[in-house]
């Protein structure tokens, strides 16, 4: 089972191809084979390096990616979202090693319209290439499923009772669906066109509209209006019964508190608490990143000028203290956010900052 928009009718010449495989056997492989078929033309075969310039050179009508590349996990798709975002007419085809809910979703949110299984065969491939060539989108009846399970599961104020949902106006509920998709006011004054002091306006009118007091709260009813009783999400579930922590350093982020925007970026490079959203992930870490940076600037400064005031002995017992202290830190160790947000209320969040 295929799922297809409305085809355009078949292409006059041949599709120019650009294949971008995990490795160079593997470009090879692929070139020759599909060089065969005279509906291909290959115009070049690229390292993950060299994908974007040779697009903008080469103008191929379609990129083949693999979505992983030999030592570089998920390189392409990371490449294949910055191709789509430059080069939106180029139709992208994403090839997986195995197809999970996880990948396939992946590969559609990074541009592809078109995902293909590396266990399915050449000739399937070409009927692939073919069909999302001529403006169709390739999907599999599991890949189906799994994107439909995703629109399901996508937070949306169409799924609340008509009463409360009336209240809001219609930029109430952009606004209202973005913030419980895990967005940051900053994001949704961004793609709303909007201050963010606008933005807290309005969230602050559709929480006391819906009767919720965060944006936690706003997901969860979202959810259990969409889904019903069924809703068992241990994400929702985690966030309203341990008192919101992710919604504490969410607050802390916004506010410019570089450890609370470290873990917000982590929460959503993994899902955890918030949706799964590379975007949102990369903001929040970038932010961390360039207030680290700057923080660091600030703080090296003030050391220089505190060690005039300060004995050599008591500086250098000091020093000890720090290097213990940044081997035993919990938000340097830790690679999961689950880590650093599971806490009890005699350990609050906030404790980590820094």
């Amino acid at each position: 089972m295929r799922l297809h928009s409305s085809p355009s009718s078949t292409p006059a010449q041949a599709v120019r191809i650009l294949i971008a495989d995990r490795n160079r056997m593997g470009n090879q492989l692929l070139a020759e084979s599909l060089g065969r078929d005279p509906r291909f033309e290959i115009v070049a075969a690229a390292a993950p390096s060299d994908i974007l310039s040779i697009v903008t050179n080469l103008q191929p009508d379609l990129a083949l990616i693999s979505a992983d590349f030999d030592g570089a996990g998920k390189k392409g798709l990371q490449n294949a979202r910055t191709l789509k975002s430059r080069n939106p007419a180029v139709r992208i085809v994403i090839m997986v090693e195995v197809s999970t809910r996880e990948s396939v979703i992946a590969a559609f949110r990074c541009g592809a319209a078109g995902v293909f299984c590396r266990n399915e065969s050449l000739s399937e491939l070409a009927s692939c290439i073919d069909r999302v060539s001529r403006g169709e989108i390739w999907a599999n009846k599991n890949h189906s499923e799994f994107l439909l399970e995703a629109l399901r599961a996508t937070p949306s104020c169409e799924g609340i009772e008509a009463g409360k949902i009336e209240q809001l106006s219609p930029r109430e509920l952009q606004v209202a669906e973005r913030a419980a998709q895990g967005e940051s006011n900053k994001q949704i004054a961004d793609r709303l066109g909007l201050s963010e002091h606008t933005v807290k306006n309005y969230l602050f009118h559709v929480f006391e509209k819906l009767g919720v007091s965060n944006r936690f709260e706003l997901l969860f009813l979202m959810f259990k209006e969409c889904n019903g009783p069924a809703t068992d999400r241990a994400a929702v579930t985690l966030a309203t019964e341990q008192g919101h922590p992710i919604e504490t350093y969410l607050t802390a982020a916004e506010e410019g508190s570089v450890a609370a925007q470290f873990v917000v970026g982590l929460a959503h490079l993994e899902g955890y608490c918030v949706e799964k959203n590379g975007l949102s992930a990369y903001y929040w870490l970038r932010l961390a990143e360039a207030g680290s940076h700057e923080l660091g600037h600030r703080s090296r400064a003030l050391v220089e000028q505190l060690r005039g005031d300060v004995n050599a002995h008591e500086i250098e017992a000091l020093e000890h203290r720090v290097s213990r202290a940044i081997r035993n830190n919990k938000l340097l160790k830790s690679q999961r956010p689950a880590e650093l947000i599971r806490r009890s209320e005699d350990s609050p969040p906030l404790r980590l900052a820094i």
